[in-house]
């Protein structure tokens, strides 16, 4: 096996890890002090690290040699997809969960084919739509067969309300994707990724301190020791290493092997929900994981 390849494989396999533990500290953390509280947060302790690891990796604090178009597309590509996708799947993660939030989210590569067919002409074969129409059983078989017998009228809209929001996170993330993909050709990937985090960090300023007016309450909850170190931690763990070793995974292995191997999180979060949560796994509910991370295996390995 080619050795990039193998790298960028095992790069891939880092970023699930990195989405798994991320899904789990925000869900829990966003239970104490707000979904809100906690993705704006983290984008300020990410950003210094993300600029050292650009100096580092790349010879540089800051990229100054990229064309306006692509410091549009990047900068817009951080503020969909730190802000806006993250915002509504951190939201999905309290209400929905971590594991059935991040299964919804395996139809984002989906999505990403379908506007690669729209944007770029890219044309599936019938094995690619054999694989989409997989991955959307999978969702589907999760979200309508997994129920509880009994749910109250609150814990029915929040699922609901849940459920869209990782749909449209799914949906946004590709688009943020293909924002960042359209600018790789002209910057490494870590000067990419901090570019996103700028993207990110300066719509949620503008939110959080021009609008919501919350900021300087959230920056305020850095003074509590415990959740500075663990939020630091999930910072690290997902801005700053999931995100640039999926940027270089890209440059390493071909997409789709990339996409897919990123999409095992529902996979590596069993564990967590069955022998820490103690939640009872239905069948609905593995069948609709594996069969949904099959699909997006199928529609994309068979490219």
């Amino acid at each position: 096996m080619d050795s990039n390849l193998l790298l960028g494989q095992l790069l891939a396999l880092v970023t699930a890890a990195c989405w798994a533990q991320n899904s789990i500290i925000y869900r829990h953390l966003g239970k104490q002090v707000g979904s809100d509280a906690v993705a704006h947060i983290r984008m300020w302790l990410a950003l210094p690290a993300i600029i050292l690891l650009t100096y580092l990796m790349e010879g540089m604090w800051f990229p100054l040699h990229l064309s306006p178009q692509t410091y549009f597309f990047i900068l817009a590509s951080g503020a969909i997809g730190y802000f806006v996708t993250d915002k509504l799947l951190f939201q999905a993660y309290i209400l929905l969960g971590s594991r059935e939030s991040m299964v919804i989210m395996t139809l984002s590569p989906v999505v990403t084919a379908i506007f690669g067919f729209f944007l770029f002409a890219e044309r599936l074969n019938g094995i690619q739509v054999l694989g989409i129409l997989t991955t959307i059983l999978g969702v589907l078989l999760m979200v309508l067969l997994d129920r509880k017998p009994v749910l109250a009228q609150q814990e029915q809209k929040d699922r609901s309300t849940g459920l869209l929001f990782a749909i449209l996170a799914s949906v946004l993330q590709s688009v943020s994707f293909l924002m960042a993909k359209f600018a790789m050709d002209e910057t490494g990937p870590v000067a990419t990724n901090l570019l996103r985090n700028i993207g990110g960090l300066s719509i949620f300023i503008i939110y959080n301190f021009f609008f919501k007016k919350n900021g300087k309450r959230h920056l305020a909850l850095l003074k509590k020791p415990r959740l500075f170190f663990i939020l630091l931690f999930a910072a690290l763990a997902g801005p700053v290493l999931g995100m640039t070793t999926q940027m270089k995974a890209f440059t390493l292995a071909p997409v789709g092997i990339v996409t897919t191997i990123t999409q095992i999180t529902p996979i590596l979060l069993l564990p967590f929900d069955r022998f820490i949560l103690h939640k009872k796994l239905s069948l609905p509910s593995l069948g609709g994981t594996f069969l949904s991370i099959a699909g997006v295996a199928v529609l994309f390995l068979a490219a």
